[in-house]
């Protein structure tokens, strides 16, 4: 029976390892080996990290087969959003590298991640950008009263029918969905880990949660408000990164990094520091006409909004930790690398060029 039990562990084991040894194959195919950390201040919480990504992975399924259950042409629409976004990425990726070596700073180019992150902003700013023109548009469309009316929120003819609402409008969450996914995927296997490392992996998570949960609880209105909100602010931060990573700060005695930090200081401030919880957070508090049970979505996406919140108010706190460096004299690039982004293994590579070009 021992000699059995052994047997039986050993082939046991050899599964596992033929399992992990496949995930990372598989990991590989998917997202190719190109995952760095950007920052020794990010903490090892492989059980936090595992739990966001398995959330992320269930919101995947279950979106996919509620979309499916509801019609196939819903399905297709994510299929086809999860296509578009992966290919827009790989376009703008390689458009922005010519462009940001052509573009960059002599300094800047002696540390290769600075092109590298240069080109994984670029295709943020084009579907912020893109996804902000989209929701301007519906929000026009209605005549701005899901801006300007907290109560019209919750009274659109098709919600007090029970129907889906118009299919511009749906579409937009569909869309969203594609990006969010590609996004939180790009941030877990693809991208270079930064301070924020887990902050932001929730804020995926959160979106996708609030993006899911508005469409199929009936809180499109709302959602599109929240939407435009993030997309339209997040303009400004992507651009005061691509700026950065230019490296057109004081040292270059172009103080555009600088200017636009000052932008992006008063834009969140103004966009999610205050609308985001005047208008939205308090419209599903105060204005919601309806008494919901404890365990509800609508409850869960009070507490996801909340959440938001508290990134946001995260985020703004690291910005002033910039400021103060800015203030005591330091260069925008400079600060922004030490509060945000630290030291890490791609300083080894920005190293390993540098000696590579002094042997040339």
């Amino acid at each position: 029976a021992t000699c059995a039990q052994r047997t039986c562990r050993g082939k046991t084991e050899e599964i596992a390892f033929a399992l992990a040894a496949f995930d990372r194959r598989l990991l590989m195919a998917l997202f190719g080996n190109r995952k760095k950390k950007d920052s020794d201040s990010v903490p090892d919480l492989p059980i936090l990290d595992l739990a966001l990504t398995l959330a992320t992975l269930a919101l995947f399924l279950g979106d996919g087969l509620a979309l499916l259950y509801e019609s196939w042409d819903a399905f297709l629409e994510l299929l086809l959003s999860l296509t578009v976004t992966a290919v827009a990425i790989f376009v703008c990726k390689a458009c922005a590298v010519p462009l940001g070596r052509h573009l960059s700073t002599t300094a800047s180019l002696e540390k290769p991640r600075n092109l590298r992150k240069f080109a994984d902003q670029s295709w943020q700013l084009v579907v912020h950008m893109g996804m902000t023109w989209y929701e301007w548009h519906i929000l026009d469309e209605f005549g701005w009263q899901w801006w300007n009316d907290r109560a019209s929120h919750w009274s659109m003819p098709w919600q007090l029918a029970g129907t889906s609402g118009p299919t511009h409008l749906r579409r937009l969450f569909i869309v969203q969905l594609g990006i969010w996914f590609v996004t939180a995927f790009s941030h877990k296997f693809v991208e270079a880990k930064h301070k924020d490392y887990f902050v932001m992996y929730g804020h995926h998570v959160a979106t996708l949660g609030l993006v899911t949960l508005s469409y199929f609880n009936g809180w499109t209105p709302i959602g599109c408000v929240v939407l435009f909100i993030h997309d339209s602010s997040d303009i400004i931060a992507d651009t005061l990164k691509m700026v950065n990573y230019l490296g057109y700060d004081e040292t270059s005695g172009l103080y555009l990094a600088e200017a636009f930090f000052v932008i992006n200081l008063v834009s969140w401030a103004i966009l999610r520091l205050w609308v985001f919880p005047a208008l939205a957070i308090r419209s599903t508090l105060v204005e919601y006409p309806y008494v919901l049970p404890l365990v509800h979505p609508g409850n869960m996406c009070r507490v996801l909004l909340i959440v938001l919140a508290l990134m946001h108010l995260w985020w703004y706190y690291l910005f002033l930790r910039i400021l103060y460096r800015l203030l005591a004299g330091q260069g925008g690039h400079s600060a922004g690398a030490e509060e945000y982004e630290g030291s890490s293994d791609s300083e080894a590579d920005d190293q390993s060029h540098k000696a590579d070009n002094k042997a040339d």
